[in-house]
């Protein structure tokens, strides 16, 4: 295990790391206080990170794919396999290039793998810009999320952004579309997402 200062000793697993998409740097808090800021690479805009509050679900050594480097983090995004871990390929950090985890040098990841739990709260910040196809019922993914966190910030939906697009968000659509004047159809096309003010 690295070496950890005295006054984080007693607080391994009280940790909160963030993520920031534009500048590609985590950083990570213990208890409150500031612990490191590391570089990382993150999603290329076709396939981004996702943008949201996360969890770590589950951290492995020595993950059996060895382009995950010496550890795995991964986050419970439930429309797909996203983490963060090392690397084999170190050049590529503080770049847009991967299919959305979040990278780090092998020595940083050990550092943040040592000093976080399951558990740990991930908050991945920034915007790739949403996709310009219709979102329906059934759809998933970072354009969700987006029109999610629109439908939330105008008060047509409650809770969460999950990048899940249910029944809640489906209800939610029909019914800014019906207060602004839109065939209350559910879908949120070019027309609903602009009035909603994505583009």
């Amino acid at each position: 295990m690295p070496y950890v200062p005295q006054y984080l000793a007693k607080y391994l697993g009280q940790a909160h790391i963030t993520i920031d998409v534009s500048s590609m740097s985590l950083s990570l808090q213990v208890n409150g206080r500031h612990h490191a800021t590391y570089p990382c690479a993150v999603g290329k805009p076709s396939t981004p990170s996702p943008v949201g509050s996360w969890q770590i679900a589950v951290k492995t050594v020595g993950p059996s794919w060895e382009v995950l480097g010496t550890r795995w983090m991964g986050l419970n995004v439930p429309w797909g396999n996203y983490g963060i871990h090392g690397t084999n390929a170190p050049w590529s950090i503080g770049r847009q290039i991967s299919n959305g985890c979040i990278r780090m040098h092998n020595e940083n990841a050990e550092e943040v793998f040592d000093l976080v739990a399951v558990g740990t709260p991930v908050d991945i910040a920034g915007s790739y810009g949403a996709s310009s196809g219709a979102l329906r019922l059934g759809a998933t993914g970072q354009a969700v999320v987006e029109l999610q966190n629109r439908l939330i910030l105008l008060g047509y939906l409650t809770g969460f952004s999950d990048g899940v697009f249910g029944i809640s968000t489906d209800a939610a659509v029909r019914r800014f579309q019906a207060s602004n004047g839109l065939v209350a159809d559910g879908i949120a096309g070019p027309l609903t997402r602009r009035a909603l003010g994505m583009w």
